[in-house]
């Protein structure tokens, strides 16, 4: 969702409700996209709960990042999202994903960001070692999994990386 997108804000609301009612029967992993939109996606989030949706690129208030986080949400965060206090303050560790996506011009989009430099970022944050961060971004990367039953939907030997990293933290 974006209100300021050039598909009317309507369009995209009647899509996104299609997608959660599906979801609710057949869940996935979700990333949403809520830019410039973040109270409409927390209304509907509220009006049909999934499984651990993930909000992708977060820029919600405080008062709205403690709301998703009570509606079960995940949170995506690359380098601009992780310069932002609110997540130590507001989101669990528990909760955290790191992602190679990056902000607006951080860096330039044509350049796709290290996940180093936002574990980095999400460290110093949080107060602990990037292994640290690595280690949890996996483990609740293993629980979105767990909670959407999606883990036979991925190769076999994803899913034996995924618990080995979830254990060692590459």
């Amino acid at each position: 969702m974006d209100t300021g997108s050039r598909v009317p804000l309507e369009t995209q609301l009647q899509t996104f409700r299609q997608i959660l009612e599906i979801l609710t029967d057949l869940p996935r992993i979700a990333s949403i996209h809520s830019y410039r939109a973040t109270g409409l996606v927390l209304e509907e989030l509220r009006r049909r709960p999934i499984a651990a949706p993930i909000l992708h690129g977060w820029t919600g208030s405080a008062a709205e990042t403690s709301e998703a986080v009570s509606l079960g949400c995940y949170f995506s965060i690359h380098s601009a999202v992780a310069r932002q206090s609110k997540f130590r303050t507001r989101v669990p560790l528990e909760r955290i994903l790191v992602e190679s996506d990056h902000g607006y011009n951080d860096p330039p989009a044509a350049i796709p960001l290290r996940v180093g430099w936002v574990e980095h970022l999400v460290a110093q944050q949080y107060g602990l070692g990037v292994k640290d961060i690595r280690r949890a971004a996996w483990q609740n990367f293993g629980t979105v999994i767990q909670k959407t039953g999606t883990l036979g939907l991925l190769p076999e030997v994803f899913a034996s990386n995924l618990a080995l990293a979830a254990r060692s933290a590459l």
